[in-house]
């Protein structure tokens, strides 16, 4: 196996680890915030010891500290809005990422928005107005708001190494570790400390974060940006399928129809970005 088949391969591992997320989180008993702490501490393992492996210092400054309460807001919403609403409106609403990017970047480094960066946010917002109205089950209108912040904080995740002194790997680690100080106390109130909880909590963080987020980011070194990203986009697609083959939530033909328009418009958003990169 060549290094760019063995790189794909690394990240649709890794892109179904992270779509092991939403069942999970379904059947994992407790609050969002006891959830996100309890696979956090496991998580933060898988990645302190991925950094020792791979030789990476950690960074520690305002930025990279900053960057950490960026990833920590986004692993609570995340979490919280998978509890709050269908796991389909959740993922395809944090998905909308790359729209809050081309935002941020004309707010924060002046970076004028191109046609197609408009048109993208145009047609993406259409299809968020479709997943927000559509009548899925187990689907609230503040479950989507969150998931929707969700989308607006891993807009920022990504952008971490764009920031002057930023480390993403260092902040992510800092991330993960600071949900797991904030939730100890609610971890501590929960009730259902079952083996089947437990194991639960473990997979979802051992696998779905820890080793999903390994596998990303050693496939991603190892094959080209555009056959990464379009084998990863398997994860919004598969995370509310299996939710609705394991857990039996389904989700409305409005709702189908906007998560279509979101994921496809952003994946061919990323492959037009890409081919004119290249060219240049």
């Amino acid at each position: 196996m060549n290094r760019e088949n063995k790189g794909l391969w690394l990240v649709l591992l890794g892109a179904i680890a992270f779509s092991l997320g939403g069942l999970f989180v379904k059947l994992i008993p407790w609050i969002p915030i006891s959830t996100n702490a309890g696979r956090c501490i496991f998580s933060s393992l898988m990645i302190f010891l991925y950094i020792r492996i791979s030789g990476h210092h950690i960074v520690i400054n305002k930025t990279v500290i900053l960057g950490a309460i960026f990833v920590a807001a986004m692993l609570v919403c995340y979490v919280a809005s998978m509890k709050m609403t269908s796991a389909a409106s959740a993922i395809v609403l944090e998905y909308t990422a790359p729209v809050f990017i081309i935002l941020f970047e004309a707010i924060l480094f002046r970076k004028r928005p191109t046609k197609l960066d408009l048109i993208v946010c145009a047609v993406v917002f259409c299809g968020i107005v479709l997943v927000v109205s559509g009548g899925s089950q187990n689907r609230t209108f503040a479950g989507d708001m969150i998931a929707l912040l969700s989308g607006v904080f891993y807009a920022l995740t990504i952008m971490l190494n764009d920031f002057e002194k930023g480390d993403s790997l260092s902040s992510v680690l800092f991330g993960h570790m600071l949900t797991v100080l904030i939730g100890i106390p609610f971890i501590m109130k929960e009730t259902d400390f079952s083996a089947h909880t437990l194991l639960l909590v473990a997979a979802l963080g051992i696998f779905q974060a820890g080793a999903g987020y390994t596998l990303l980011t050693v496939g991603l070194k190892h094959c080209d940006a555009l056959s990464g990203s379009l084998v990863a986009s398997i994860e919004p697609v598969l995370n509310p399928i299996l939710v609705a083959l394991f857990y039996g939530e389904y989700v409305s033909y409005k709702a189908i129809i906007g998560a279509v328009i979101v994921i496809g418009t952003i994946c061919l958003y990323n492959i037009i970005r890409m081919k004119k990169e290249t060219r240049n």
